[in-house]
């Protein structure tokens, strides 16, 4: 697994990697937690499953809430949980998202942003602007523990656009490689250590 290079204000929260290939599973979970995975039908849906655990228990190790990632059971809110293509991210008590490039309509917008925000998201001239705002509402969306029904529902506001990243209020957004990520300020949803 690689891992992929954060903002600095994002290094002692979140944590994403890009993967070819599972490690050895028997090192990163209990036998229950491999039983959950099973269930899953599709080997793409087990991977991405299993992979953004990876993520989250490790970070966890590197955060000091567990010395072997076996004994560390990944809850929300305290995490948050995102995968695309070969990537997981993860973060401690915040939302995040990540999402590899590729084209999309910016028709789309309708169905997760309001007028306002698609106002704003038509002023930004950076690259992939509609995944940009579409990585932030996750992130923030997550944030709450998806106690919000709709993405719409949840409120962006631009604050400041440089040439790859985007800052909201609570949440920011930043492109690297083929992906963009969005991670928030904090988590919305009360939890402890």
């Amino acid at each position: 697994m690689t891992e992929i290079d954060l903002p600095g204000s994002w290094r002692d929260r979140a944590l994403v990697w890009s993967a070819a290939a599972l490690p050895p599973l028997s090192h990163w979970f209990t036998e229950e937690e491999l039983s959950v995975a099973q269930t899953f039908k599709l080997e793409k849906r087990r991977n991405e499953w299993l992979q953004a655990r990876i993520v989250a228990k490790e970070l966890a190790r590197r955060k000091g809430l567990c010395e072997n990632p076996r004994d560390f059971t990944v809850t929300r809110p305290l995490i948050s949980i995102s995968h695309s293509g070969p990537y997981a991210a993860a973060a401690i008590n915040a939302g995040i998202d990540v999402e590899v490039l590729r084209d999309v309509s910016e028709k789309a917008a309708r169905h997760f942003l309001i007028e306002s925000e698609i106002a704003a998201m038509e002023h930004c001239t950076i690259a992939h602007r509609l995944l940009h705002f579409w990585c932030a509402k996750e992130a923030a969306w997550k944030a709450r523990g998806g106690a919000v029904a709709l993405l719409r529902d949840v409120p962006l506001v631009l604050l400041e656009e440089t040439d790859r990243s985007l800052r909201f209020d609570g949440v920011e957004s930043y492109a690297t490689g083929d992906i963009i990520m969005a991670l928030t300020a904090t988590c919305h949803v009360t939890s402890t250590f």
